[in-house]
């Protein structure tokens, strides 16, 4: 077994790098790490400059694969200068680290850039060693030393892989975010029968309010939109952008990239009004899972939002037997709309003692009142939505 860092995706067969992919997660798929790639979202120039380790049966050292070599394992990897666009916040272990004279960056992110969704970090062939992946962990910390980097964090990991993480030293975090799971509703009135009569009647308000609005609503998945709602999706991201002051990580050729190689896996809301598309979101399935990215307006029309980011694609969930949407990073809105508060797991190496040693203390904490808050809002008895 050989163990090789790839400048870039590309140097790996797209059929053997998702041969290594589940069934739910579209975000490790060679497809979308090769578009941010080669659109220029993520690169030196942006913070993210792509280290990808893999493991394979021959050496790697001419970074080609010849007829033969196996992939036995691999993990998206970036050397960081920052933690912009991670959503794992670790601004204040930086800053703990600088005020001690720690060196903090760069580091090494296993990590989907801008992309707050839980999913296989650790990609492993089917009925592989068990070996590699202690070879693939060690091989980032070996990786970090190697480049000068201080640390090493993976990021948005199953609960299963954190945990086995932190049976070989690393630190298993966790944090929150809100999500909303279908066990099999028949329509939208099956799910609201769920919730309390207050929330029942707060949600059709909502949706009889916003689609009371004059504005045509509608549902298309990536195959079957036009130009017309490719380039609304571009001018939309834009607009969200501008308007929350913060950083575009992506860019107009990566949506043309998504719709070239992988519109079979977007599924989009929109709201038209005379002169066009004036809101939406963006959104991304694979297997039974969907996962909310983007949403952008023009408009300001009341509970418009909240009929399109969420009750819609709740709709398209149940209709689509799809069990799963993440509907992106914060927002305690969205548990008093059906979602449910769940524990997000990350792990963390450093290179510093102390500051291992430090940090440690702090995600121990962090993580028992995780719980505690993830329970209280799942027990019935305290539940409001």
């Amino acid at each position: 077994m050989h163990l090789s860092a790839i400048p870039n995706i590309a140097a790996v067969p797209a059929s053997l790098w998702d041969a290594l992919i589940g069934e739910d997660n579209p975000f490790v798929e060679h497809a979308f790490l090769h578009g941010l790639e080669i659109t220029g979202c993520v690169g030196p120039r942006t913070g993210w400059t792509p280290m990808h380790l893999v493991a394979t049966s021959d050496d790697l050292s001419s970074r080609t694969f010849r007829d033969g070599c196996q992939l036995l394992g691999a993990v998206p990897l970036y050397l960081r200068t920052d933690s912009f666009g991670e959503f794992i916040f670790d601004w204040s272990w930086a800053h703990f680290c600088e005020q001690h004279g720690v060196a903090y960056y760069p580091k090494l992110a296993s990590a989907v850039p801008f992309t707050p969704v839980t999913g296989p970090r650790m990609l492993l062939a089917p009925d592989t060693d068990p070996q590699v992946a202690e070879v693939l962990a060690q091989g980032t910390r070996d990786l970090a030393r190697q480049v000068g980097a201080h640390s090493v964090h993976w990021l948005f990991l199953e609960e299963a892989r954190a945990a086995w993480l932190e049976n070989h030293g690393w630190l298993h975090r966790a944090t929150t975010q809100a999500l909303w799971r279908n066990p099999g509703y028949r329509d939208f009135d099956d799910f609201l029968s769920t919730r309390t009569a207050r929330i029942r009647k707060q949600i059709r308000r909502e949706r009889r309010d916003a689609q009371a609005s004059g504005l045509a609503l509608t549902l298309q998945t990536g195959p079957d939109m036009g130009d017309a709602e490719w380039a609304a999706i571009w001018q939309l991201y834009q607009a969200n952008v501008t308007r929350h002051e913060s950083d575009a990580y992506l860019n107009d050729a990566f949506f043309r990239h998504v719709r070239d190689h992988l519109a079979h896996r977007v599924v989009c809301t929109f709201a038209r009004g005379p002169r066009g598309y004036v809101a939406g979101t963006f959104n991304v399935m694979k297997g039974k899972h969907l996962y909310g990215r983007y949403w952008g307006n023009l408009t300001d029309t009341p509970f418009l939002h909240f009929e399109l980011a969420f009750y819609r694609l709740m709709d398209y969930c149940i209709a689509n037997g799809l069990r799963r949407f993440e509907a992106g990073a914060g927002g305690a809105h969205k548990l008093q709309r059906g979602m449910e508060l769940t524990a997000i797991h990350s792990a963390h190496w450093l290179d510093n003692p102390m500051a291992f040693s430090a940090i440690a203390a702090h995600v121990a904490a962090e993580r028992r009142a995780v719980q505690r808050g993830v329970a209280e809002t799942r027990d019935p008895t305290r539940r409001q939505a």
